[in-house]
């Protein structure tokens, strides 16, 4: 399946699911979107939504470990809500409902490294984190993520950061964002 088509699958599961960000035909969802690029292992789009325009990056891990039987769709993703005055949201879906209050963890190349508050099947950055956790992800080539599921069976992603700077530059340039 290309990233076009996983990415777009993956969007109408967070819609049913009342995920972060929608690109569904729903009440007062995104009804319409527009693929901005394919960049490396990114995908970027822009879509209307709410109180207007977004702009969201997305990839899926180059590998995924953990001892588990069965698991869900797994994406890092970095949005701009302009209207609402949120940009550089990084936010992860880990495939699996995480331990209640757990941490999951993201390690840039092996140095840098960053700690996410979790919600349901989803961890994301500290909105003081964001800028940072950014720009360590644009000058990095790999990137790690490790969590902790509800029945405690331990996860590590590695994503590929080939690509990211682009696509991110693309989603700013399409939102506006500096």
């Amino acid at each position: 399946m290309s990233i076009s088509k996983s990415f777009r699958s993956f969007a109408k599961q967070l819609a049913l699911a009342g995920g972060i960000f929608v690109l569904s035909t729903a009440p007062g969802a995104a009804q319409e979107h527009s693929e901005l690029g394919e960049f490396g292992v990114w995908q970027a789009y822009e879509y209307e939504q709410g109180s207007g325009k977004r702009c969201t990056m997305a990839s899926q891990p180059q590998t995924d470990e953990g001892d588990y039987s069965r698991r869900g769709p797994i994406w890092a993703f970095v949005m701009h809500r302009p209207a609402d005055g949120a940009s550089g949201e990084v936010g992860f879906h880990m495939g699996y409902p995480l331990r209640e209050g757990s941490q999951v963890t993201v390690r840039i190349d092996g140095g840098a490294s960053f700690q996410l508050f979790t919600s349901g099947e989803g961890a994301y950055a500290w909105p003081e984190d964001e800028p940072s956790l950014v720009r360590a992800m644009r000058a990095g080539n790999s990137m790690v993520v490790s969590g902790t599921s509800s029945r405690g069976t331990e996860t590590r992603d590695t994503y590929s950061l080939s690509g990211f700077t682009a696509a991110n530059r693309t989603i700013n340039e399409a939102c506006g964002v500096s």
